[in-house]
């Protein structure tokens, strides 16, 4: 929830109208989000951003477009990343990458900006958040791939497991009903198929503890992928473990590990410095 110590904030990124106002609007916040969607242009995007009035869809805001989450520009790793990122337009291809957890487009909207001739898969389970996501990356739709589903280790049917718990932390259980439709998982190879590359530059995973599934098993992917980058959720799950199979994974190669925000995030010597 925000408080006055994070007015600053707003001013510095926003300016101190747009600053000022978009705050006072994350103080009358509610938790259900009940009315009128909230627009607000950010100049520094050169779009809208569209909020529910609730405190999630603040809360998000204020990590992705005040706080600048995924700015990773400072870490020493990065300047290695966008020369992959370069070195992959020049041999005439289009970098991918995949916002696994995509929840209000946030996220999406950001890596549009800072990598602006890459193609971006995005893919959310819930239908409501997918309405604001595709609102918000209407700016940059014809690159942004919106994938309603949930990430796994394999083709698989899912469900929310915790439909009351607020739009920013569902989590996501395999459905043992054969007959149900259910929410449709997707492993990574699937969204790299799907954004036209076997090699994405980036995966940013922000799945509610779900990595313990997707690191389980078919993780080859992560040998091809510049930088994965994770929103541990220990915290939140104390003792399930669901960082673990992460951890695994990626120790059994050259990742450099920095932590940044709420993410940790992993560089792949292997494929960084070829």
């Amino acid at each position: 929830m925000t408080t006055a110590r994070a007015l600053p904030n707003y001013v510095q990124r926003l300016g101190l109208v747009n600053g000022l106002r978009i705050f006072l609007k994350s103080l009358q916040s509610g938790a259900s989000g009940d009315g009128a969607l909230q627009t607000y242009f950010i100049e520094h995007y050169g779009c809208s951003v569209h909020l529910r009035p609730s405190r999630a869809d603040h809360s998000i805001f204020f990590q992705c477009v005040v706080k600048r989450q995924y700015d990773i520009s400072h870490f020493p790793q990065y300047k290695a990343l966008m020369a992959c990122y370069q070195r992959t337009l020049d041999q005439g291809e289009t970098p991918l990458i995949i916002d696994c957890g995509g929840n209000i487009g946030l996220s999406a909207l950001w890596f549009a900006r800072q990598f602006p001739r890459a193609r971006i898969v995005v893919i959310e389970p819930d239908q409501e958040n997918l309405r604001l996501l595709r609102l918000n990356v209407a700016s940059c739709a014809e690159r942004v791939t919106v994938v309603e589903g949930g990430v796994w280790n394999r083709p698989a049917r899912l469900r929310i497991s915790n439909p009351h718990a607020g739009s920013a932390a569902f989590r996501v259980e395999e459905s043992t009903d054969l007959d149900a439709e259910g929410i449709r998982a997707y492993a990574i190879d699937e969204l790299c198929a799907l954004g036209g590359s076997d090699s994405p530059l980036i995966v940013k995973i922000d799945i509610e503890g779900a990595q313990a599934t997707l690191f389980s098993s078919n993780t080859e992917w992560t040998s091809r992928t510049a930088l994965v980058s994770l929103e541990l959720d220990d915290w939140l799950l104390p003792w399930a473990g669901t960082s673990r199979p992460f951890f695994r994974t990626l120790a059994a190669q050259r990742f450099d590990y920095l932590l940044g925000g709420e993410s940790i995030y992993c560089f792949n010597a292997d494929v960084l410095q070829p």
